[in-house]
């Protein structure tokens, strides 16, 4: 009952011989893909961050600009005990779970300006 070791099965070299040649008809084409980091990429405008003072931010690069002269009122509207607008802002539009997660732990506007500006220190290197 036993059976001799490869005989059933087509040697390679007949199963090329046999297989299907590829159609000549149609030219390769070729697919440029183009990858962008979210974190770096822009909001569609209707997932623009709307600052509490009127200014639109479009993406992290921004919130960090928007950081470094927003007023600490300002700053405390959207980031609170109760809520943390940035923090949300990029979980929801960017979906950068880490980083929202740091800047909910930051405790004030400047630790949060740190928090986002190695972030996006670290997608450029």
């Amino acid at each position: 009952m036993s059976k001799k070791r490869g005989s059933s099965r087509k040697t390679l070299e007949s199963s090329l011989k046999s297989a299907p040649k590829p159609s000549s008809k149609k030219p390769l084409q070729s697919v440029e893909v183009i990858i962008r980091k979210k974190v770096l990429g822009e909001a569609p405008e209707e997932h623009h961050f709307v600052v509490a003072d009127g200014r639109k931010l479009k993406n992290i690069i921004e919130l960090a600009d928007a950081l470094e002269t927003m007023s600490e009122e300002i700053f405390s509207h959207h980031a609170n005990e109760l809520k943390n607008d940035f923090s949300s802002w990029v979980k929801d539009v960017f979906y950068d779970h880490s980083l929202a997660e740091d800047i909910s732990r930051a405790k004030n506007r400047l630790e949060t300006q740190i928090v986002v500006l190695r972030r996006l220190v670290k997608e450029l290197m």
